[in-house]
C-alpha cells in the first residue's frame, strides 16, 4: 500500500507529463484547407442522408416533452420543417465544400 506522499508524488509526475504533452497538440487546432473542405463535405452528406430522420425524431421528442397530442400536431410540422432545413443545409454544404466559407470552415 502506498503512503500519502507517494500518491502525491505520482500525481505530480502525471501532471508534469500531461503539461509537457499539451504543447504537442497546440498546432492541431489550425486544420489545412483540404481537411476543412473534406469535413464540410462529410457534414453536408451526413445532413442530406439523415434529414428524413427528423420526421421521426422531432415528433418523438415533442411527445415526450408535451404529450402525444402535441406530437401528432406540432411535432409533425416541426419535423417536416427541420427535415427541409437539414436537407437544404446539407445540399448547400455539399455544393460549396470547396469554398472556404465560413473562414476556416
Amino acid at each position: 500500500m502506498r503512503t500519502r506522499s507517494a500518491w502525491c508524488r505520482l500525481l505530480g509526475v502525471a501532471a508534469i507529463l500531461v503539461g509537457m504533452a499539451a504543447p504537442a497538440f497546440a498546432n492541431e487546432s489550425s486544420p489545412s484547407y483540404m481537411s476543412g473542405a473534406l469535413r464540410k463535405l462529410g457534414r453536408g452528406v451526413a445532413n442530406v442522408l439523415t434529414c428524413p430522420g427528423e420526421l421521426i425524431r422531432t415528433p418523438e421528442l415533442v411527445g415526450r416533452k408535451d404529450g402525444y397530442p402535441a406530437a401528432l400536431t406540432v411535432g409533425i410540422f416541426q419535423g417536416v420543417w427541420r427535415t427541409v432545413l437539414r436537407g437544404v443545409a446539407g445540399v448547400i454544404e455539399v455544393g460549396t465544400f470547396f469554398v472556404e466559407i465560413p473562414k476556416d470552415f
